[in-house]
């Protein structure tokens, strides 16, 4: 197998995390990076920063300078932060104002922010990302209940939870205050929305699937989407 390869800013030698990625099988390039510290793949890249110097480069700029150009170089940005994150209460000038900026760069760059203890984790974390780089979303979302549960409650729950707008805790809450199913089913939309959680918008909707007359359900194809 091949090992998996990472090419590495030089000003991270020191860092440790180098050694840590070579026990992981992982081998290491290092290069003069004028972007990022860590480069997985043409996508994929990584900007490592300890505790006190994250909460640095938000006070003199710098993390908005970085993340403006790794997310111009790269399509999936990373922000890897190392080090004891409850540091940050004593260093932070003003909590507000950094978790501000965090979330500014998050959602402005869309620069992803992964947090680690030390050195021999970094190594660990972008180890699994080189394992995962090519990982794909689900093409469905997996039930909350198995479809075929052989336990009777489960098979409750997993009617109820599959109404509009009601997902499993909903359904348990349901199913506790009314007993059955059945008895969850025929209540008015005023007896629903009494139900936490559920609400006029919802206990509507569930009435329009519940009383709408069936008429047979075609998936119209890909290429038939496209060109509507």
């Amino acid at each position: 197998m091949i090992p998996a390869r990472v090419v590495v800013d030089e000003r991270e030698k020191a860092s440790g995390v180098p050694d840590e990625l070579t026990k992981l099988n992982v081998r290491v390039y290092f290069s003069r990076l004028p972007v990022a510290d860590y480069v997985l793949n043409p996508e994929i890249a990584i900007e490592r920063k300890s505790v006190t110097d994250l909460v640095s480069s938000v006070y003199d700029s710098r993390l908005f300078d970085q993340a403006a150009r790794i997310s111009a170089a790269y399509a999936k940005p990373f922000l890897l932060v190392e080090g004891d994150s409850k540091e940050v209460g004593s260093l932070a000038r003003n909590l507000k104002s950094y978790y501000g900026a965090i979330a500014n760069v998050s959602i402005a760059y869309g620069l992803r922010v992964l947090y680690t203890a030390n050195p021999k984790e970094t190594a660990l974390a972008i180890s699994e990302l080189l394992v995962h780089a090519r990982a794909k979303p689900l093409s469905r979302m997996p039930s909350e209940v198995p479809r075929k549960a052989k336990s009777t409650p489960l098979q409750q729950v997993y009617l109820v939870s599959s109404l509009p707008g009601v997902g499993r805790r909903l359904a348990e809450r349901l199913l506790s205050k009314y007993g059955t199913p059945r008895r969850v089913m025929s209540l008015t939309p005023g007896e629903l929305a009494m139900t936490g959680g559920i609400g006029w918008k919802r206990a509507e909707k569930v009435k329009e699937v519940l009383d709408s007359k069936y008429s047979r359900y075609v998936e119209s194809s890909p290429q038939s989407r496209l060109e509507g």
